[in-house]
């Protein structure tokens, strides 16, 4: 694995961008939880995941640039636990080309939520 420590303005970007994403996903959570059928739809997500479930998430451009280990919290809010750069095996790879997108357009998302890729949450929950 490269040393990603003597990339550190790459991987601060990367962070930059992955931390921007989560905040846009937990504002479209917070704008649309009254609405049918997003709230409806996230506590099943919640309860199948349980308050001790964590999401291994990997951010990507050509190799691996940073994980993140994330928890759902029973109130609806995505939690970072834990960030590293060395990848696992069973991380759900984030392209980085499309965390921007959603960062450089964030009320796309926030305002229509189904046009974020929550198939994160959906493939950790079965």
């Amino acid at each position: 694995m490269p040393d990603l420590a003597n990339d550190t303005a790459t991987v601060e970007e990367y962070e930059r961008t992955f931390e921007r994403y989560l905040d846009i996903c937990n504002q479209a959570i917070e704008r649309n939880k009254d609405k049918f059928p997003y709230m409806e739809i996230w506590r099943v997500r919640w309860k199948k995941l349980g308050p001790d479930a964590i999401l291994q998430c990997a951010v990507y451009d050509d190799r691996p640039k940073i994980i993140y280990k994330l928890r759902l919290t029973e109130d609806m809010k995505i939690e970072i636990i834990e960030k590293t750069h060395v990848p696992p095996h069973d991380a759900w790879p984030f392209k980085y080309s499309y965390l921007k997108h959603v960062v450089d357009h964030p009320d796309e998302y926030i305002d229509h939520p189904a046009n974020l890729d929550w198939g994160w949450l959906t493939g950790m929950v079965g």
